[in-house]
């Protein structure tokens, strides 16, 4: 990637055989219309890459309890030798994307951690919201033969350093493998980008993503 680089973690567990990696930064249905929950919009659609391209599959991502029954359901309606990927997105806020690869290796990316969590698809993406860097907490260090001054101005500074570090997490807002499409023509660093750049806008970076890969066409049908 030359000089582009993406800090973070990588995390790997198995999944029915299937090595699955979570990267952390030191951070949807066929023909189916948006759904409202009050004035919360969202859409997802599923995808399957086939000969003649990508297709929309007649599942519902909503029908998944959890990472492995959607997996499950997307390798069952998809093709064979083909990967698919599944699209959510919560309007003006937050998408995520899962990508099955052909060797079955699972990928997903999540633009938003913290809205992830607090919606209705939280139990699909547990695992990555659990790999998230525990908030940095600064221990003073223990001091002998200071003054009470000496000693209050060194907590005052432990203080600063630890809101510092708290801030720093605060930033770290995207979760999952920002390589999920790399091998496709969508760098890390890019994806990246376009995340901060249109954090209003999911679909936008969606659509992006879509048309370096080859499934904007079917998913803006879908829609």
């Amino acid at each position: 990637m030359g000089d582009e680089r993406v800090i973070g973690y990588m995390k790997a567990h198995k999944r029915n055989g299937t090595e699955l990696f979570i990267f952390a930064r030191g951070a949807v249905v066929k023909g189916r219309p948006k759904r409202h929950n009050g004035s919360m919009s969202y859409f997802t659609e599923i995808l399957a890459e086939t000969s003649d391209g990508f297709r929309a599959l007649d599942v519902d991502v909503r029908d998944a309890s959890d990472l492995d029954s959607l997996v499950e359901m997307m390798q069952a309606a998809g093709s064979e030798d083909g990967e698919s990927v599944a699209v959510i997105e919560h309007e003006d806020e937050w998408f995520g994307l899962v990508r099955v690869c052909e060797n079955n290796e699972i990928r997903v990316f999540l633009s938003d951690l913290r809205a992830v969590e607090l919606s209705p698809f939280a139990d699909i993406f547990a695992d990555f919201l659990d790999s998230q860097p525990d908030a940095y907490e600064a221990e003073p260090e223990e001091e002998f033969g200071l003054e009470d001054e000496a000693a209050a101005q060194a907590d005052d500074d432990a203080e600063e350093e630890e809101v510092a570090m708290l801030e720093f997490d605060a930033d770290a807002e995207w979760g999952g493998d920002a390589e999920i499409y790399a091998d496709r023509g969508v760098l890390p660093a890019e994806l990246i980008e376009q995340v901060e750049k249109y954090r209003s806008d999911p679909a936008r970076v969606v659509a992006h993503v879509g048309e370096t890969v080859g499934f904007a066409d079917q998913l803006q049908a879908a829609r």
